[in-house]
């Protein structure tokens, strides 16, 4: 298994200096990225802070940050954010989320359980909440925007860094 640190260096907008100062952060950071993990593939990314996305859901790393700040989900919560990100604009059916229940407990029971886990992960996404949309008598969906960046794989966010 190959672990892959992103190191995103968010500048301030304007003046920020010599590319050599970027640089000189970027190399900085790489090299304190190396000595947490050495045997690790270190990808930088530097954006000025008005182009940084204000949410990331990382999927390999099971993480979301809220401008910077990682969130707290249970397991269930990522899971079913997950299952929604990886279908961006589709709706996905409360059956098809009911996989993360209990193969004991009643379907009505379960369905509850996944209203319950979706209201929970909007609390925690505070004012980014409306990325994931009640259809009403059919599911959930997850409505991507500028603000929101989905890393799916290691490739991925080598495509995106390199974009």
């Amino acid at each position: 298994m190959t672990t892959t640190v992103t190191v995103v260096v968010q500048m301030p907008d304007g003046d920020v200096g010599s590319p050599r100062d970027v640089i000189a952060v970027a190399d900085a950071l790489r090299r304190a990225a190396h000595e947490i993990a050495p045997r690790a593939t270190t990808l930088t990314h530097v954006v000025p802070s008005s182009a940084a996305p204000a949410v990331i859901v990382d999927l390999p790393a099971r993480q979301v940050l809220i401008q910077g700040v990682d969130i707290d989900l249970s397991y269930s919560e990522f899971e079913v954010l997950a299952q929604l990100v990886r279908r961006p604009r589709s709706v996905v059916a409360r059956s098809e989320l009911l996989t993360l229940a209990d193969a004991t407990e009643s379907l009505q029971s379960a369905g509850r359980r996944i209203d319950v886990h979706v209201s929970r992960i909007r609390a925690k996404l505070g004012r980014y909440a409306t990325m994931v949309s009640t259809v009403r008598g059919a599911g959930y969906r997850f409505d991507p925007d500028r603000r929101i960046r989905v890393v799916d794989t290691a490739q991925d966010a080598t495509a995106r860094l390199t974009a």
